[in-house]
């Protein structure tokens, strides 16, 4: 990746972070996190790159789970404790800026954050707030 792209999707992803945290209100948050999707598919049209088209994806995805699921939060049948979601959406957030300021990064890294993002959107669905009450696993 050309140097100037991976400082500015650091940037903004640092920002995007900072923001998050900033914010009160859910759906803030969830508008400052679309930066990582947003920038990431920006970035796309300048330089071809997996890991961005990964980061896109997931990210997206996570965007959309969360907020359609806000959207229902009066109909829903499932349980979330929306603090933890936010709270491990704003963590697993840093993690992933601070993967993007790393000039030399390791696509294992990138893996497991991917895999943090999944679950957490997985958590926001019928199934996964099952699975996430019964243990198996945790925000």
């Amino acid at each position: 990746m050309r140097e100037d792209i991976r400082k500015h999707i650091a940037e903004e992803a640092n920002y995007a972070r900072a923001k998050m945290q900033e914010v009160q209100e859910p759906r803030r948050k969830l508008f400052y996190f679309s930066v990582f999707f947003g920038e990431a598919q920006r970035l796309l049209n300048l330089e071809w790159s997996t890991e961005m088209v990964l980061i896109y994806t997931i990210t997206q995805f996570v965007y959309t789970q969360l907020n359609t699921a806000h959207l229902n939060l009066a109909e829903q049948t499932i349980s979330l404790d929306w603090t933890a979601v936010y709270n491990r959406l704003i963590k697993t957030s840093s993690e992933l800026a601070g993967y993007l300021g790393k000039k030399d990064r390791d696509p294992a890294e990138l893996y497991q954050i991917m895999g943090r993002f999944a679950e957490l959107s997985y958590a926001a669905s019928g199934n996964g707030s099952y699975l996430l009450e019964r243990g198996a696993f945790k925000l």
